[in-house]
């Protein structure tokens, strides 16, 4: 119950468009009776938003302007009775909850209501106990549903965008390489959908079924989604520039932050391939001008082909920053693999040459991070063999001046 109370409080970042400038919640009561209705209000008036209607007609009035957080809703009403009124709710507001009040003998009706997508039903005269436990969950629960339903949104948008682009790029004759560097920097991003997804799936469930105490994980994974579908709109904005300098998207950021960022993004990837993952010590002020969507592509590649050749000898990825000589900041990330043959290491970062051409891999991800640090950020980049085993990428990129 603690889990749900701090998702309720605090502010997550995927808040209801409806949610007040204090953060209140809302609660819409529809019953005709002038008792219920006043009880409800009186109980929750100091915690939320209480907003009270004698109709069906009125109630969905209000849930259009107002857009609850929960509706709780009498089942047996003179004029539209309470389950009309549930049809009428689902069609403006599919993830809000509904609860059901049922008085003596409706029990078998508010089964029906369930059916009809009713999310649970109290009884009356109600518990004050019982009413703040369901509302508290099912509060939770909305705002799950409408997480979801947004990067869903998001997700086809995106589908959509993309869609068009590569429509629009396949009459062009410089298709080949353009859309296969789209393709290339997407996939870091997917697959962290698509790992989140899965726990989401898996904890969803468990939230549907009243487990309060994993509301705050679904929503982590949410905003982990929502992140990552960001990362591919920005890369979709972007790719066609790839390379080139932007003067008007160079911002003052850490070194830290970049790596931060990077490795969250990285991190399904390493769960899924066994690899730890870790952030040295560092300098925390050091700052860098950079354009994040390039510079986090050019790190994601990186990243990625450390976690993979780790998965193959020690298992863990070391990130580390440090101010180097000539006014640079100097990013590693060093792996326990097995290394580079001395042969391979005169070509990485030229387009299209793979040590893993037979696991699929295209040859692409350094290429992209030599010319994002080297064309579009004026640094270096560098990659190596570590003394023992492993190898180790070294980018260099200027501090900001001044």
């Amino acid at each position: 119950m603690n889990a749900v109370a701090d998702v309720v409080k605090q502010d997550t970042g995927l808040a209801s468009p409806a949610a007040t400038a204090n953060g209140r919640k809302k609660i819409l009561v529809i019953d005709d009776e002038q008792g219920p209705r006043e009880s409800v209000r009186f109980l929750f008036k100091n915690q939320y938003q209480v907003f009270c209607e004698s109709t069906v007609d009125k109630g969905v009035e209000t849930l259009s302007r107002e857009k609850p957080d929960i509706v709780i809703l009498d089942i047996r009403m003179p004029g539209k009775t309470g389950l009309e009124g549930l049809k009428e709710i689902r069609d403006v507001d599919q993830d809000v909850s509904v609860v059901m009040l049922t008085g003596f003998g409706s029990i078998e009706t508010a089964g029906e209501a369930m059916r009809f997508g009713a999310n649970d039903y109290i009884k009356k005269p109600f518990d004050t106990n019982e009413m703040r436990e369901v509302v508290l969950r099912h509060i939770g629960r909305t705002e799950v549903m409408r997480a979801k339903s947004r990067a869903a949104r998001e997700i086809e948008v995106l589908n959509r965008q993309l869609r068009a682009e590569i429509d629009q790029k396949a009459r062009m004759a410089d298709l080949g390489m353009a859309s296969s560097e789209l393709l290339h920097d997407l996939r870091s991003p997917l697959t962290a959908i698509y790992g989140y997804v899965h726990l989401l799936s898996e904890d969803l469930s468990k939230v549907m079924h009243g487990n309060a105490s994993q509301t705050a994980e679904v929503m982590d994974c949410l905003k982990a989604i929502e992140k990552s579908v960001q990362r591919c709109q920005e890369m979709a904005d972007v790719w066609r520039d790839l390379g080139h300098r932007d003067p008007s998207r160079m911002k003052p950021v850490t070194v830290r932050s970049l790596l931060a960022d990077a490795l969250e993004g990285a991190r399904p990837v390493a769960e899924k391939a066994g690899v730890s993952l870790s952030l040295a010590e560092g300098p925390a002020g050091l700052a860098v001008l950079a354009d994040q969507p390039q510079m986090y592509r050019a790190l994601q590649n990186v990243l990625q082909n450390a976690i993979l050749a780790a998965a193959e000898g020690g298992r863990t990825v070391e990130a580390s920053c440090r101010q180097a000589d000539g006014g640079m900041a100097e990013i590693s990330v060093a792996d326990t693999g097995k290394g580079i043959p001395e042969e391979a290491l005169l070509h990485m970062g030229e387009p299209c040459f793979t040590t893993r051409r037979q696991s699929g891999g295209t040859g692409l991800g350094l290429f992209i991070t030599r010319m994002v640090v080297e064309n579009a950020h004026g640094g270096a980049f560098t990659i190596g063999n570590r003394q023992g085993a492993g190898a180790v990428a070294t980018i260099r990129i200027p501090l900001v001046s001044g």
